[in-house]
């Protein structure tokens, strides 16, 4: 990743002005408000309902209602796994869907966080909404919440937004090789 840079109209470098200060304060702002998406999100998973186990043969049931053999198979999987143990899978998505809170709110591991919700909200659209399917559906409107979620987490990535009002500005430089993970840093 390389490094945003920004230059102060005195000249004085790590300063953020003009343009570049309004888009990546702009991103940080829209990160932290995604953050209080993800958090309010993140709470209904701490439900009893949820976090019991009982809801989620409702959210991953939804195998019988799609043909295709490859999708079909794809959601029996996810429903025999999370039907082991459905409060321990409850438990591990309601933890991921805070930790992805928190980072998004606090701007911790930005870059990691925004490429994982991506795939994390991936898989939900891809288990628990069935991708919305099937989409021949009368009155379907939408492809589903997940779908946005996956290129909002992308473009907040794009956008570097975790490289203003975030931790990751004292994180990135103790984390040597691994420094990819946090947001770019403002020189």
């Amino acid at each position: 990743m390389s490094a945003v840079t920004t230059t102060a109209t005195s000249g004085a470098a790590g300063t953020l002005s003009g343009t570049d200060g309004r888009r990546l304060r702009g991103a940080a702002a829209v990160r932290i408000g995604y953050g209080v998406v993800w958090a309010i999100d993140a709470s209904f998973k701490w439900l009893p309902g949820f976090i019991h186990g009982q809801t989620l043969d409702k959210e991953l049931g939804k195998a019988s209602k799609i043909d295709v053999p490859v999708l079909h198979q794809w959601l029996q999987l996810w429903h025999s796994v999370a039907g082991v143990n459905p409060g321990l899978f409850a438990v591990g998505t309601a933890v991921v869907e805070t930790l992805i809170a928190l980072g998004l709110i606090f701007g911790v591991f930005s870059n990691l966080v925004f490429l994982g919700s991506a795939v994390f909200s991936f898989g939900i659209w891809s288990t628990a909404e069935a991708f919305h399917l099937p989409w021949n559906t009368p009155g379907i409107t939408d492809l589903g919440p997940s779908v946005a979620y996956i290129f909002a987490s992308l473009a907040l990535f794009c956008a570097a937004a975790g490289s203003v009002w975030s931790l990751d500005r004292r994180l990135r430089p103790k984390l040597g090789r691994l420094s990819w993970l946090a947001g770019s840093t403002v020189e």
